[in-house]
Formats: structure tokens, sequence, C-alpha cells
């Protein structure tokens, strides 16, 4: 992972390069010296307080007509203007941000004719954007490519095209080439048979056979992605930190829980704890049946995404607040413990074992083939845990959330113990 200074003239550089080789339009972004203006505005404001509340706000630099250039009325954001633009000034976000609640609406920014950066309105997009940043159903409003600058906390940047992440800053460090270890297939393989054992479940006038309509194999991984995004949004947002911990599946029957965790609370192990499975089992049934009257061969997870539903609505809230559960749960002192399947084991885990890890690998491609070797006492407690516990039983996986909003995906690969800075 590349860190530079965070300078806004380094970030306006950085990010200069980093648009143009991903393809976006190089029109839609400010000239240098407005860019460099804009980044630093966004980040003195993310200091500040508004009535002891932090400045949190999303910027879109763009003008009436950017946004109206989509297509479809029904999907265009809802947008107001102001009869006196605002100067962008870090006092003029902290007065307005509030009325741009950061989950429902931005602050729309452009170049006046004097060449000053001015607010001119506000642009309602709805909190369903959030769920298409997380991989989940989207059933919100489209935003032009154009250059959306985030203020997430205290010098905690994000900036995007339109909701394709770019680049991320925080601690005073810009982060660029981060992983999205979900993306990865060594992750992918390790949940092969739960989501196998998933499709077979589905009720057999349901299933795939010869002129019905098949679920595919991806659709239950992006699915259950989808909610783990989610709970380390919610985590990395509430400042807490928490470690989330899944065994393989029968881990709470083996012994493997008691020879290396002390629970602050353990469920009872009953069908009480495969509330995600069954969860799934009824939206994959669902979603069957409206893929058939669609007449779809293969049920994916992009087919899904388009599918105006009212029952697959009322899952997709029950999986929102499973998220939240998670994320209750993550927080408290302790491991969260899951299995494979998703299966509650318990919360508040006290990882046990007194022998030290070393050092570990940290992984500078997504699939981890190439690797650093750092010291793992670099890291906090919360960390030294989760390696202790992943060299002890390789093939648990570990995810980590620092107080500070970093994440960690902690994993056995490659006969060595290896980690993933998350930045999806």
């Amino acid at each position: 992972m590349d860190q530079f200074s965070s300078y806004p003239a380094e970030m306006a550089s950085v990010l200069s390069k980093q648009w143009e080789s991903r393809g976006f339009p190089l029109d839609l972004l400010p000239p240098n010296a407005s860019l460099v203006s804009l980044l630093d505005v966004c980040y003195q404001a993310s200091l500040l307080r508004e009535e002891d509340a932090p400045v949190r706000c999303r910027v879109i630099y763009a003008n009436r007509t950017h946004l109206k250039s989509i297509t479809t009325e029904q999907s265009r954001p809802h947008v107001l203007s102001f009869s006196e633009p605002a100067t962008l000034s870090p006092h003029n976000l902290r007065k307005l941000y509030a009325a741009a609640d950061f989950y429902r609406a931005a602050l729309a920014v452009t170049t006046a004719e004097d060449g000053t950066l001015v607010i001119w309105g506000l642009v309602v997009t709805g909190t369903e954007w959030v769920n298409r940043v997380e991989g989940s159903r989207f059933d919100g409003v489209s935003l032009p490519p154009n250059l959306v600058v985030h203020a997430i906390r205290p010098g905690h940047l994000v900036a995007s095209s339109g909701y394709m992440r770019v680049l991320e800053t925080n601690q005073g460090q810009l982060l660029i080439d981060g992983f999205d270890p979900f993306r990865s297939t060594w992750i992918s393989s390790r949940f092969a048979s739960v989501r196998e054992e998933l499709v077979r479940r589905v009720p057999e006038d349901h299933a795939g056979d010869a002129g019905k309509t098949k679920v595919c194999e991806s659709f239950v991984r992006d699915l259950a992605q989808s909610v783990v995004r989610r709970v380390l949004r919610l985590v990395r947002n509430r400042r807490h930190g928490g470690l989330m911990v899944v065994l393989p599946n029968g881990s709470h029957e083996d012994g493997t829980c008691e020879q290396w965790l002390r629970f602050r609370v353990q469920f009872q192990s009953d069908d009480s704890t495969l509330l995600y499975h069954e969860m799934m089992q009824r939206l994959m049934t669902r979603a069957l049946a409206v893929a058939r009257t669609r007449q779809l061969a293969v049920l994916t997870w992009s087919d899904y995404q388009q599918f105006r539903d009212a029952e697959l609505r009322r899952f997709d809230d029950q999986l929102i607040d499973f998220s939240h559960f998670l994320a209750d749960m993550m927080t408290v002192d302790g491991a969260l413990i899951l299995d494979h399947s998703f299966r509650l084991i318990g919360f508040g885990g006290e990882i046990l074992g007194d022998t030290p890890v070393q050092n570990i690998h940290r992984a500078i491609d997504i699939e981890g083939h190439q690797t650093v070797v750092e010291p793992a006492d670099s890291a906090g407690t919360r960390h030294r845990s989760a390696y202790r516990l992943v060299n002890g039983l390789n093939h648990a996986i570990a995810v980590v959330v620092s107080q500070d909003g970093d994440v960690r995906f902690v994993a056995h690969h490659n006969d060595q113990l290896t980690y993933w800075p998350y930045l999806p």
C-alpha cells in the first residue's frame, strides 16, 4: 500500500494521476489550483466542529448540466440551487453541512466566472448510495462521474468519481493502492463449500433443473460480502474498533473454541444461531421466483440488484438489521466469533495462548503472492491477539478494525501469516 504525505498540493497531484489512470474524464476535475483549494477546504472543515458535532459532508464538483446528464429522470438526483452562491470555505462548510446530511445529500461546488470556488446548491441523493458503495442491492439515484470529496472524520477524506473510490487520506497519509480482499480468489475458495450447500438447500421446485432458473454461486458470495462490508463500515464509523473472527464450521463442537477462546457471552448451539442461513435461503427462494417471471436462465447478483419487489425489499431490510446486530457485538471488548456459515458462536471473546508472534507478512498484491515482513509488535494489542489466533488456527480468518478506522484482514496464506490492508 503506497503512502504519501497528505498535504493538499500532494493530494491534488496524486489524485489527478489516479484519476487519469482509471480513465475518468479529466475535464471533470477543476484546474490544479482549484483542486488544491477544494481539497484543502474539505480537509480543514473536517477538523472543525459545529455545536460539538464534527463536520461530515460530501462535496461534488459539478454544475447543473453535469447533474442533468443522467439519462433517466427517475434515477437523477434532486437538485436545489441557491439564489446566492456561497464562497467555498471551511466556515461555510461548517455552517451548511447539517443541511446536507452526509448520507442524504451533497453540497454542489463549481468554479465561478472570477475563478473562485462557490457552493451553489444541494444535491439530494438519498441514502441508497451507501448500498452501492458496499456492493449491496442498489435502488437509488445515480451520479455522473464527477469528483466527489467525502469529509468523513477529522483529517479523513475520500475522493471518488461518482460512487467509484479513487483515493483516501487518513492520519496524515494518502492511501492509494490498498486491497479489497473480497475480490481475491483465496478468500472466495475458503467459503466455496458453504455457498454450494446454500444453493443445494434451496427448495426443489425452485432449484436449477433443466428448464428452470439456476442461482449463480457468485450470487451467494456477493450477498454475503455485502453484509460484511456494511458491518465494517458501521464499526469504522463508530470509532471504537473491533475484531471479527471466522472459524471453520464445527469449531463450536470440536473443542477449538474452548482451547483458544474465553467468552464474555457464548450462544447455546441451536438453530437460532443460524439466523443468517435462514434469511439467505428465504431470500434466494423469492429471488428465484422473481427471476423465473423474467425468464432468466441464471440468477446473478447484477440481476438481483435490478429487481423491484416488495418481499425482497423486506429481506434487504432484515440483512441491514443483521449487519447492525453483528456490528453491535463486534464493538464489545473482545472478538465476535462466527463460523464459515455465519453461525453466531459468541462475542466478547478473549483470545487465549501465550505464544507470541514475532513477524507478520504484509501483502502487496491482492492474492498475497508478494509480501514484505513487518514486526508483529508494531501493531496494537487487538491486532497481536488476532495474529496469535490465526497463527495457531491456520484456517481461521480475522478482521481487525482499529479505533482510527484502519482495517486488516489476517489469514494464514501460502504457508505464512499474512495481512491485507482493506480499502474498499
